[in-house]
């Protein structure tokens, strides 16, 4: 019976055994399907993954066309290639049926253990049936399909066309596919010149190409690290050819001491900046991990779709805007010489837009040049495809306008003889750059335009997606808008007041905005303002509005000014700046002073403790001031600097002042600097030693001529004050001298009560009191003795030393760069709010968007630590049968309160109404559309905006960053929080000055423009007029809907720096032009306003 069992089951084995293989037989011989068939492969090898604007149906490009693919015949493939190859992926290759048991096994005993599929046994016939035929997943089912397939390819084709097949197919970052784009991509040479060395990297990337690129990272360090592990995994790789004896064993030491150098090749689409940021997009792991989730490993051979976040009008519109700038600028600065304009347009390799369409930029020649002054007529021939042209007046009129000003200044208007200057630089035959301003029954009309130096970039975001973005005039190779680095200059100085909020500081708190010299390290920094200064003190909201130089450096210098002991610590500690605790352990003093002062600078020694004391003295002294009717003396204490150092600057300036390569300009800006090193404590501590001295000489009936001094000192009257000051000759007019005996009479007609108060009123240096100065000098030795009485790098002694407090307020600026996603490197220096760092548009114009809206929006899960812009322009990807494979995640992290927030957006909307951004507030007016059913009849809707120019040190970048708010979904107004970002750029490439006589380009002129005419744009596009409601706006206005958290609208006096009015009045928020500041203010028991003060740090906001 058992045997009858037996013999049954191995029956059926054998029939169960026989069945699987017939139908196996049926599945690869007889009937494998039309995939295997050489026609479908060669169509799956020429697949393409297209590119589209947002609508998700006009074409923007595709990957993989024909001229992104090379395809490579086995026969052309080196042998050490081939060598390589198999040693990297599958060594049995040559000798197998589709797949290698071994390895099978091998695999399934790791995935058993680890519970998962972790590890593939895959051979190179089995990776190439899963690229070709895709794979839906890891799974056991998923290998069972791959490995039929890759049966089915072993019995149809030999080794060497699956092997070619495997090499025309990997992937090769987002450039194309197989190895013929491989050996251009990375080492620009054709497959048959490639070395060993290149050979084996390339065979070793295959599998994962974005880790050993180089070309992709957006860093040099990161750069480093691909090429270093490239490197280990080519060892790998030679190792595997030694023991398979593929190398003999001099070769095999040689190439192992070989380094492989990359030479980038033209491949791809890096003269297309939004095709190459797609490309670096679909090189980030989150997509290559999103997409291998669907079982797509190869994009290569996917036939994806890929959406992008860009709107084809607005990038248009936004290209045409900048070039049409950027040509104007262009005049304005060189003008117009046919001789230059000709040698330019001969030597340019680019051949301009395609077609003749409005808003186009072609090149074309002159044909003839007729009519007259009044009505010229140029004509143009824009090529055999495109036609004629014409240029009439209107199409001069800009050229016409910005040559008057080069030609004369910047105040010129445009006359006649500046138009026939300018026609006379054009003749036939001469080439031309026109932009086409429309096409209708009279024609093609032109506007002459420049082909410009300057260059430049513009960018737009929508919650931290890219809708538009220009790279430069052609806009093509570099990309400005994201790759440039340029010092963005006064666009930093709201991001500095909304960090000064942050610890403490209030929009309505008065900043000194007097020139003075900034000590940072034994370095002393001059500020100097880019206008005349009309207010000494003014409100941080005005120092925004007419951008004041010397008031935001003063501010960034006292950042942390308005923290109790208790948060000066957590801030510091945040950043690093307090003993560190390491595994319980509390860093030990010793290894703490060498940190901070090898690392950061902070020197302390008893000068520096004395200046420290000095500061504390100041301070603690404020009440005995005021009770002594000295808050005159108290005000000018308070803002003097100690002096520590200042006879070496002084020292500095002198030996400049030797030069005689000095300009005039120069060399009275050095004696002013001079100057301002003469008022400060040290000098007056050591005027009054001399009075102590000068006192001694009366009481001891000494006559003052043996007094030493100098500068001759000494005292005097003023008749005119009935006052004494001492100090030297040059103190001022109207001064007499009084010489011992004058005194001596003097003191005999007071009572000896009266003798005393005689000495402390007079003043030093006509600056501060000698009773102001002995207070304070009596005070210091006080603070001095403390702060002596412990060790000088304790944290306690360090927060009361100025360099310590300032770069821990740098590095806080730093630090909230940092966290608004600016990834390029900073400084922190006391220019910081100048704009001395240089950053990309990209990173200032997401720096505004969290300045306008108090959030930034990172798109996708990795965006921390980078800048995320090549995520920033995927809206999804799809499949060729429309499944969203991928979608990027949108974080949006708050980084200012709505408190800061509020208080930062409505000094950004003063500087547009009343500041550097005016031709904004200006220019746009919202008018409805000719066939609109909304009646804005006698209404002038002026849209509130908010901005800043910035304009760098000497004129080399020119820049504007502003937020245009989305309409309510009432219609009654407008809001932060569905608006547009856009940031501006010009500038040359080499940073040279952008200046010509009086022309100086700045923000308001080269920036501003661009960015008010992309803002038009898109509230003509977006149907702003439609949304609006006019019955609502009839009665208040438009203007921007605001929560409300207990903040006032104060009424300021904009002639006095935008101090807020006393006694304190509100003003609507719907009068918008009535000067004022948002801010959160109360009034105390006797009527004196009280400032909000909140310390709300980044990383309490981003709790919460």
């Amino acid at each position: 019976m058992p045997k009858k069992i037996i013999l049954t089951l191995f029956s059926l084995i054998l029939v169960c055994c026989g069945g699987a293989a017939g139908f196996l037989y049926y599945l690869i011989v007889v009937n494998p399907g039309p995939e295997i068939e050489l026609a479908n492969i060669r169509r799956i090898l020429s697949k393409e993954s297209h590119v589209f604007y947002e609508d998700g149906k006009t074409r923007l490009g595709a990957f993989f066309e024909e001229n992104h693919r090379q395809y490579v015949k086995y026969e052309q493939i080196p042998q050490d290639f081939i060598n390589a190859l198999v040693a990297a992926e599958d060594d049995q290759f040559f000798r197998h049926y589709g797949f290698d048991p071994v390895s099978i096994i091998r695999a399934a005993i790791k995935n058993f253990k680890a519970g998962r599929v972790v590890q593939g046994g895959s051979t190179l016939t089995q990776q190439t049936a899963k690229n070709l035929f895709k794979r839906s997943g890891r799974s056991y089912q998923a290998k069972l399909k791959e490995l039929l397939f890759a049966l089915k390819l072993e019995y149809w084709y030999t080794k060497e066309q699956i092997f070619e097949f495997y090499a025309n197919q990997f992937y090769v970052s987002g450039n194309g596919h197989g190895l013929g784009v491989a050996a251009r991509y990375y080492f620009d040479k054709k497959v048959e010149d490639l070395s060993l060395n290149e050979c084996i990297y390339i065979a070793g990337s295959v599998k994962k190409p974005n880790d050993y690129n180089p070309f992709i990272k957006k860093s040099e360090k990161a750069a480093k690290i691909a090429v270093k592990e490239g490197k280990k995994r080519s060892n790998y790789v030679l190792d595997r050819m030694y023991e398979l004896k593929m190398l003999s064993p001099q070769r095999y030491r040689q190439e192992l001491k070989k380094q492989t150098k990359f030479k980038n090749g033209t491949v791809g689409f890096r003269h297309d900046p939004v095709m190459e940021m797609v490309r670096q997009a679909m090189a980030q792991p989150e997509i290559t991990e999103a997409l291998e989730r669907q079982g797509i490993s190869n994009v290569a051979t996917a036939g994806i779709r890929i959406i992008t976040s860009i709107d084809k009008d607005l990038q248009d519109f936004s290209l045409q805007m900048l070039r049409h700038e950027l040509s104007g600028i262009d005049i304005r600065l060189n003008g117009y010489d046919r001789s230059k304009v000709q040698e330019t347009l001969n030597n340019l390799d680019y051949k301009g837009d395609d077609k003749v369409l409005p808003g186009a930029f072609l090149f074309g020649e002159v044909e003839s040049i007729k009519g007259s002054i009044k009505k010229p007529n140029i004509v143009v021939n824009l090529g055999s495809k495109r036609g004629k042209g014409t240029i009439d007046r209107e199409g001069l009129t800009r050229a016409w306008f910005e040559y008057a000003k080069w030609s004369r200044n910047k105040w010129a208007k445009p006359e006649k003889q500046d138009l026939i200057k300018l026609l006379a630089q054009l003749k036939p035959g001469d080439k031309v750059w026109v932009s086409v301003a429309s096409v209708g029954d009279s024609g093609v009309m032109l506007t002459l335009e420049k082909y410009p130096a300057v260059q430049g970039g513009a960018i737009v975001l929508h919650h931290g997606s890219i809708k538009a973005m220009t790279g430069g005039v052609e806009n093509r190779f570099f990309n400005r808008a994201i790759d440039a680095k340029r010092t963005m200059g006064s666009s930093f100085k709201p991001f500095l007041y909304a960090a000064a909020i942050q610890l403490g500081w209030n929009a309505a708190d008065i900043l000194t905005n007097k020139r003075n010299v900034f000590v940072f390290q034994n370095q002393p920094y001059y500020p100097r303002p880019d206008h005349k200064i009309k207010n000494h003190r003014v409100s941080m909201s005005w120092a925004g509005v007419h951008s004041e130089n010397v008031a935001s450096i003063w501010l960034a210098y006292h950042l942390c000014d308005q923290l109790n002991a208790k948060q000066f610590r957590e801030v510091a500690a945040k950043l690093g700046f307090t003993p560190r605790v390491i595994d319980g352990r509390p860093e030990p003093y010793r290894t703490y002073k060498i940190r901070i002062r090898d690392r950061y600078g902070i020197q302390v020694n008893d000068q520096v403790l004395r200046k420290a004391a000095f500061k504390q003295a100041v301070k603690k002294l404020e009440t005995d001031f005021i009770f002594e009717g000295l808050d005159q003396d108290y005000q000018l204490l308070v803002n003097m600097n100690y002096g520590l150092g200042f006879k070496k600057f002084a020292g500095y300036i002198s030996r400049e002042l030797g030069s005689k390569k000095l300009t005039s300009r120069q060399r009275n800006e050095l004696w002013f600097r001079r100057s301002l090193l003469y008022g400060n404590f040290l000098a007056l501590a050591s005027r009054m030693a001399e009075l102590d001295r000068f006192r001694e000489m009366v009481e001891g009936n000494i006559d003052d001529y043996f007094l030493e001094s100098d500068d001759g000192a000494g005292l005097y009257y003023d008749y005119y004050q009935d006052r004494y000051v001492f100090g030297s000759a040059k103190i001022g007019e109207n001064l007499q001298r009084v010489y011992t005996s004058g005194v001596q009479e003097r003191l005999f007609a007071l009572l000896p009560s009266e003798r005393e108060d005689f000495w402390k009123k007079i003043s030093l240096d006509d600056m501060v009191s000698a009773g102001a100065v002995k207070m304070v000098t009596a005070q210091m030795e006080t603070e001095y003795a403390q702060l002596a009485g412990s060790e000088p790098y304790s944290f306690e002694t360090l927060a009361a030393v100025d360099d310590f407090r300032v770069m821990v307020g740098l590095n806080y600026l730093v630090a909230l760069a940092r966290e608004m996603g600016v990834v390029s490197e900073m400084e922190p220096v006391l220019s910081f709010p100048l704009g001395s760092n240089a950053v990309s548009l990209y990173e200032t114009t997401r720096i505004y968007e969290g300045l306008a809206t108090g959030k930034i929006n990172f798109i996708g899960k990795a965006a921390e630590g980078n800048s995320g812009a090549s995520l920033a322009i995927i809206k999804k990807i799809e499949s060729s049968d429309g499944e969203v494979l991928y979608s990027p995640v949108i974080n949006t992290r708050r980084i200012f309160s709505k408190k800061t927030s509020l208080q930062v957006s409505h000094i950004l909307e003063n500087i547009i109404k009343f500041g550097t951004g005016r031709y904004a507030d200006r220019m746009t007016v919202i008018h409805p559309a000719e066939d609109s059913s909304k009646d804005f009849a006698g209404m002038e809707l002026k849209m509130p905006l908010l901005g800043k120019t910035g304009t760098a040190n000497n004129y080399t970048n020119a820049s504007f960053f502003g937020f245009l708010p989305g309409v309510n979904a009432a219609g009654d107004g407008v809001n932060l929080n569905n608006g547009y970002v856009i940031g501006v750029y010009a500038g040359y490439d080499k940073n040279e000055a952008m200046r010509k006589g009086s022309n100086k380009i700045a923000g308001s002129s080269g920036a501003l423009p661009t960015w008010t005419g992309i803002v038009n744009h898109l509230i003509k596009k977006d149907g702003y007029a439609e949304k609006l409601n006019p019955v609502d706006l009839s009665f208040n206005g438009l203007t921007i809907s605001r929560e409300g958290h207990g903040q006032v609208n104060l009424k300021v006096d904009a002639d006095l720096g935008g101090r807020i009015v006393l006694p304190m009045e509100e003003v609507s928020e719907t009068a918008r032009y009535s000067p004022s500041i948002m801010t959160f203010t109360t009034e105390d028991l006797g009527g004196v306003m009280v400032k909000e003060r909140n310390f709300e740090p980044f990383w309490k906001v981003g709790q919460r």
